[in-house]
């Protein structure tokens, strides 16, 4: 797992310096084929089996993202955090489009707390119903 770490991150490495050095923005397919091998590196290293298990998806969405992220900065185009977000939100609907997020279990109140949410205005209403009749009959 770390031997594919380090390529991906030379590789990354090594093709951004090249990208840099030749000062050019390339046109879409060389962009494309850059992020489809992103992709392809994200899909070898991921286990579809288990995608929707974020612990065992971060270390290579970690990797997706800094491939895209080194590939949409290095090419230099005017927009290229439109396109890294237009990838990763491609790679979204076909990886996690499945994945729920986990539901709550409904939670009841214990009853001592429900009881006491419901006691107490009850019982401050009666305290001050008593307390205006109380001060409206000493007044006069």
């Amino acid at each position: 797992m770390a031997s594919t770490r380090v390529t991906v991150l030379s590789c990354t490495f090594v093709m951004s310096q090249l990208l840099f050095a030749a000062g050019l923005c390339p046109d879409m397919e060389t962009y494309g084929s850059w992020m489809a091998w992103c992709e392809d590196e994200f899909t070898y290293s991921v286990n579809i089996t288990y995608i929707c298990d974020w612990t065992q998806t971060i270390e290579p969405y970690s990797r997706v993202t800094k491939c895209a992220e080194a590939v949409s900065l290095t090419l230099n185009c005017t927009d290229r955090r439109r396109l890294f977000d237009v990838f990763m939100l491609d790679l979204h609907r076909r990886f996690f489009a499945n994945c729920t997020p986990p539901q709550e279990a409904d939670f009841d109140a214990p009853d001592d707390v429900f009881a006491a949410a419901v006691a107490i205005p009850t019982i401050l209403v009666w305290v001050a119903v008593f307390a205006w009749t109380y001060w409206n009959a000493n007044k006069r």
